[in-house]
């Protein structure tokens, strides 16, 4: 299949090239399409799997608009195109990272994409925000459309403490870390992964 434009990580994949102007976040945005077979993908999705992979590598939380709108692309990609990438696992934990309350909506609907994504994602990841309680009564207050199906789906979840999500964001963080980094020391690493 033919794209319309280059490969934007050929030009970098340093995280910061990609915080310092929202301009360029527009080359990682998802775009439908479908490949000779029919089948769906998103013309961009590799793009973006490179940023996540080399911020996944890096210490430093990303910008929070930066990581809301890579979670929200990953949403996008997997209700168009099924499965499940840890692609989407990795925009949700850069996100979570930034113990918000109000992105316990974005985590909802991330989890909520597809049976795969329900299924992969980490569902005390929308504890994020301090844990079950003060999640619980942040949504209570809400006026959100799926308040009532999320506060349902937090009551039936395990207690979680905020330091076991911190605990689970650093462990599933680590993991990420280390995946990555065995691959790139993969001598004949194939990037159709």
């Amino acid at each position: 299949m033919t794209t319309d434009r280059p490969r934007a990580v050929g030009a970098t994949s340093d995280p910061a090239w990609w915080t310092k102007d929202e301009e360029r976040w527009e080359l990682l945005r998802f775009e439908a399409a479908h490949d000779e077979t029919g089948l769906p993908l998103d013309r961009w999705w590799k793009d973006r799997q490179d940023v996540l992979e080399a911020f996944a590598l890096t210490a430093a939380p990303v910008d929070h608009c930066f990581a809301r709108f890579l979670l929200e692309q990953e949403t996008l990609f997997h209700r168009h195109c099924w499965g499940f990438s840890h692609s989407i696992e990795i925009a949700a934990l850069l996100l979570a990272e930034h113990r918000r309350p109000e992105d316990v909506w974005h985590l909802w609907e991330a989890i909520c994409t597809s049976f795969d994504t329900w299924c992969g994602l980490p569902h005390q990841l929308l504890f994020a925000a301090g844990g079950k309680q003060r999640t619980i009564s942040y949504v209570t207050n809400c006026d959100h459309e799926q308040r009532d199906n999320l506060l349902e789906h937090l009551h039936e979840l395990d207690t979680a403490t905020d330091d076991q999500v911190t605990a689970l964001i650093a462990e599933r963080r680590q993991y990420y870390t280390d995946a990555l980094a065995d691959i790139a020391d993969t001598p004949d690493r194939d990037d159709n992964r």
